[in-house]
């Protein structure tokens, strides 16, 4: 917010520098208006007669005291050039003098601390002069800077309320954004205090439009992924009943069949069985998805909810003629939910022994590590399979993703795993990654905060 408030006041501020840069450097230009050239012509005509009736009676004695003042002071020329009531020397006036006795309208000229305007002029007698205004600066630091610091201080005052009113309601943008990101689909932008002020000066009301259709945007996503969740949640569970009775055919089916029906019913069972699995990592996704924060937890060693889950971990491995590693390198006491962890941590290291080879190893460590000044707790799991391609790395993390898109369950499983993991770790105020090892395979890292 801060960034944005300041590149809108950055902006005001440059653009007037530049406005007030070209006046300057065209001096003369607004005394050329009409409006502005018969004003000041005026005034300086009417001073000007008082001037030269007082010079032509008295001479620079009589004129001195209507040709000095404190800030801004006259002289009087001659239209040869010369100065006739001052000292100073006349030359850096010369071609001003000429341009006034050309035009008549006032001509205006800048110097380093002050600047000059000349206007010629005609006493009574009928003979021609050039009055010549000198108005000084307080010093070069305010050349430029003629408006004033009271307007100064009112447009800057004007243009720091602007950038306010336009980069608060972005800024609840943002925030009701981010907070959809990270799965919290009720988040909402409100209308903030100001409403009343965007709602009269903004042009078109853009930013108030625009909230009101981001909420409508997030109302309606969380409608469908409501809807969506209901319907994974209630298909699951309808399966399960005719799983049940397919189980209970089979097994008829293995009594009263001949002894060549094994192998197809094996097969049926088999098949029935993973069935059976999809259908319970769909209801373990639909309630990760449901769980917006933990409602049991307690703190944890993460080195010990390693070791727990080994023994079935290394069952499966030694079905896959593969071996577990897991060391514990320093010890790390996290806050969580055990059951929502253990169910995470299954899912990785089930993940990666699937994809590991034959006398592969799954490598499980538990370290501490320290990022941007804060203790982290770190569970890395690596495998020895094929990897994964690099642009496919953050996607595998979604549900029902695989790399391999025949989708056979023999190269992949169902590609829900890792998104139950990768909610569980979001719900703990952690994150999981994945990335390639420079010598072949996957590793995947959970990184939760430490108590």
């Amino acid at each position: 917010m801060r960034s944005l408030i300041l590149k809108i006041f950055l902006c005001y501020w440059i653009a007037a520098g530049v406005v007030i840069v070209v006046i300057d450097l065209n001096p003369h230009g607004l005394l050329h208006r009409q409006e502005a050239s018969g004003a000041l012509g005026s005034a300086l005509r009417i001073h000007a007669r008082a001037v030269l009736q007082a010079y032509e009676a008295g001479g620079c004695a009589a004129a001195g005291p209507l040709l000095s003042g404190s800030v801004e002071a006259m002289d009087l020329a001659s239209t040869d050039g010369r100065l006739l009531c001052s000292s100073a020397p006349a030359g850096p006036f010369q071609s001003l003098i000429q341009s006034s006795l050309a035009s008549k309208l006032p001509i205006a000229t800048n110097f380093r601390s002050f600047q000059e305007v000349a206007l010629a002029v005609s006493s009574p007698s009928g003979k021609s002069y050039v009055l010549l205004l000198k108005s000084e600066y307080p010093s070069p630091v305010f050349y430029g800077l003629r408006p004033g610091t009271t307007t100064i201080a009112i447009s800057g005052g004007v243009t720091l309320l602007l950038a306010i009113l336009i980069a608060m309601p972005i800024r609840r943008l943002r925030g009701a954004a981010r907070d959809i990101a990270n799965g919290h689909l009720d988040a909402r932008v409100r209308r903030g205090r100001f409403r009343w002020a965007t709602t009269r000066f903004m042009p078109s009301d853009v930013l108030h439009g625009l909230i009101t259709d981001f909420n409508h945007m997030a109302e309606r996503l969380q409608s469908l992924v409501a809807a969506q969740r209901v319907l994974f949640r209630d298909v699951s569970h309808e399966l399960r009943s005719p799983l049940a009775r397919l189980g209970v055919a089979l097994e008829l089916a293995r009594e009263a069949g001949a002894a060549s029906m094994k192998a197809p019913l094996d097969r049926i069972e088999f098949e029935a069985a993973s069935v059976n699995d999809l259908i319970g990592q769909l209801l373990s996704l639909s309630y990760m998805e449901t769980v917006q924060e933990l409602s049991q937890s307690a703190n944890l060693s993460l080195g010990d909810l390693v070791a727990s889950v080994i023994p079935d971990i290394q069952y499966e491995a030694d079905g896959r003629r593969c071996h577990v590693v897991a060391r514990t390198l320093q010890e790390c006491t996290v806050h969580g939910d055990p059951v929502l962890l253990q169910r995470a941590i299954e899912n990785v290291v089930r993940n990666a022994i699937r994809y590991t080879p034959e006398d592969g190893v799954v490598e499980i460590d538990v370290e501490r590590v320290d990022r941007n000044g804060y203790s982290l707790a770190v569970l890395r799991v690596g495998d020895s399979g094929p990897g994964v391609p690099p642009d496919e790395l953050q996607s595998i993390l979604r549900p029902f993703y695989r790399v391999d898109k025949s989708r056979q369950q023999s190269t992949g499983g169902f590609g829900v795993g890792l998104a139950i993991a990768d909610r569980a770790m979001k719900l703990h105020a952690g994150e999981i990654t994945a990335r390639n090892k420079p010598e072949g395979g996957l590793v995947v890292e959970m990184t939760l905060p430490l108590c």
